[in-house]
């Protein structure tokens, strides 16, 4: 899905509405979650969208001038001042500085899997010091031509040592919080992947999801609309059909309905937060009452989200 992305709005109001940006070398959000029963405050880091460019004498010269131009998308925006590579290895230092419990990496952190990429990844996360979670992007495994389930299945042993399935949905538990991971690249959530957050969710504990599309919200479309001309959410509707088939999105299958529905309903049990990237801005929004979805804006513009939780 190689479109051209556009320079990202930074929004202040974060959380329930009080949220702030820092500024400086980087943009982060903040958000803090109060959980009954928490016995010990945890502090998490969410990175998405960071676009790594990378790129050598290994793929074939076709590859490496598709990605001289995606390269130069991003260092267009970045006006000369900073490179994705550096943005995404600051983030690394942040969440080693900051000492945080959990690194959570929500897709697209590599524009295109290429071995300079999938190296670069798997130098940086060695580095990390804490546990981290990666679920997929489009651009992770997508690189022009096309957008299919079975693209998406040829690459995924690619990403073996990071994710356990495919399509992902990976599961950890840290200070009695389930953290769930799940690949929704291609905007849809199979059954299986349904099932697996299903259980998590029966047993009644608290539990965040992270995944890369965000859902589709009547507060979040229009922006996203705005910004790119397309309504580029899992379970959204009004596709005009040529827009449609250009960004390659086939219609919603009928697990990803039932999974839309099952979250906005008190049937996703104790869940506490939706946490995704993909559109390059940042919104929150209420997918059900209480429960907030956190879009993060992408991590080439600087922006992580560190998320608080703290028992109440």
């Amino acid at each position: 899905m190689t479109m051209t992305p556009k320079q990202d709005t930074m929004a202040a109001r974060q959380d329930t509405g009080q949220g702030t940006a820092k500024q400086g070398t980087a943009r982060q959000q903040e958000t803090t979650i109060r959980i009954p029963g928490l016995i010990n405050d945890l502090t998490l880091m969410h990175v998405t969208d960071c676009h790594l460019t990378e790129c050598d004498e290994r793929e074939t010269a076709a590859i490496r001038e598709a990605a001289r131009n995606r390269a130069k998308v991003f260092a267009d925006q970045l006006d000369g001042g900073d490179t994705t590579l550096g943005i995404f290895q600051r983030f690394i230092d942040d969440s080693n500085e900051q000492q945080v419990d959990f690194t959570v990496f929500t897709g697209d952190i590599i524009d295109f899997p290429s071995q300079a990429n999938l190296e670069t990844i798997r130098a940086a996360y060695d580095r990390l010091n804490s546990p981290f979670l990666y679920t997929l992007g489009n651009h992770d495994w997508y690189f022009d031509g096309r957008f299919t389930d079975e693209v998406r299945a040829e690459a995924y042993p690619q990403f073996r040592d990071w994710i356990s399935t495919t399509p992902g949905c990976d599961v950890r538990t840290v200070g009695g919080v389930k953290l769930i991971a799940l690949d929704n690249s291609n905007y849809q959530v199979t059954r299986e992947q349904f099932e697996t957050i299903r259980e998590a969710a029966a047993l009644d504990e608290p539990y965040l999801l992270f995944m890369h599309i965000p859902m589709y919200l009547s507060g979040l479309v229009k922006d996203v609309v705005d910004k790119w001309k397309a309504p580029i959410l899992m379970g959204a509707s009004g596709w005009d059909p040529e827009v449609r088939e250009a960004w390659q999105v086939r219609h919603q299958d009928e697990s990803t309905g039932e999974f839309c529905r099952w979250l906005a309903s008190p049937d996703s049990g104790n869940i506490r937060g939706i946490f995704c990237g993909h559109v390059h801005l940042n919104h929150t929004d209420a997918f059900r009452e209480g429960r907030y979805q956190y879009v993060t804006a992408s991590g080439y513009t600087s922006t992580s989200r560190l998320i608080r939780l703290i028992a109440d």
